[in-house]
């Protein structure tokens, strides 16, 4: 008879993916990567059987790793090389809602909804993104004689851009959490799949003409998501206390 496993985890089914798979991130959350062709009547066994890697795994962890989800003190934007430091007004009953104010963001509310707060967060940053990105993008197209249908802003976990046969580019807002650099890159890699809707010699041709040192971009960028704030994907794990932050009461 199986125990009750000594950590949380949670599954994601995968039409990709040909075995199960577990993966742990930066917050220690443990995420079970399951194909979808395959019974789950085999998971709970399958999560016993990886359970001492998984336990090794999380005793490797900081201390600070392990720290709640907690709305940011202030946010950072390597990309267009800006900082803002965070306000809370807290306005009980009201849903929160976010407001730029030169070098600070106004978040302005009920500060128990911490999902709230999160949802205000994400839609500053796709704001921010569309207003930075769009004409971004227009500008490396035209370097390189390219020309796109249209364009949207997303928030993605494993993405940062994608071209359709459409010729649709879509970009991940936490792009503006890379330096500017990696950014061009990424906006090179989809502007070339205009060309090429594949990772072909050519297309990689077609990068390196643009971007000589892609190759260091590239494997620079896949180091890059620890370097994005946990906000990005994950609730908040408790509404935010007023003493733990310079809240402001009205």
């Amino acid at each position: 008879m199986l125990s009750v496993l000594p950590f949380e985890w949670t599954m994601r089914l995968s039409n990709r993916a040909k075995y199960p798979r577990i993966t742990i991130n930066k917050f220690a959350k443990v995420e079970l990567v399951w194909p979808k062709h395959m019974p789950q009547k085999h998971v709970k066994p399958t999560l016993f059987r990886f359970e001492p890697w998984v336990r090794k795994r999380l005793a490797e962890f900081e201390p600070h790793q392990h720290q709640q989800n907690l709305p940011p003190q202030s946010i950072t934007l390597p990309a267009i090389q800006q900082t803002w430091a965070m306000r809370y007004q807290h306005q009980a009953g009201l849903k929160p809602a976010m407001s730029e104010n030169n070098d600070a963001l106004v978040i302005a509310g009920d500060l128990q909804d911490g999902e709230a707060i999160r949802v205000a967060l994400q839609g500053w940053l796709k704001a921010k993104a569309k207003l930075l990105l769009n004409p971004w993008l227009k500008d490396v197209a035209l370097d390189m004689g390219a020309e796109f249908s249209a364009i949207s802003i997303r928030l993605q976990k494993r993405r940062w851009g994608s071209c359709s046969s459409k010729k649709r580019i879509s970009l991940n807002a936490a792009l503006l959490f890379l330096s500017p650099e990696l950014v061009r890159h990424v906006l090179i890699h989809e502007l070339a799949h205009l060309k090429h809707m594949n990772h072909s010699a050519a297309f990689w041709r077609e990068v390196a003409v643009f971007d000589p040192l892609y190759k260091q971009h590239r494997l620079a960028l896949r180091h890059m998501g620890k370097d994005t704030p946990r906000w990005l994907h994950e609730t908040f794990d408790t509404p935010p206390q007023l003493k733990e932050a310079p809240y402001e009461t009205r």
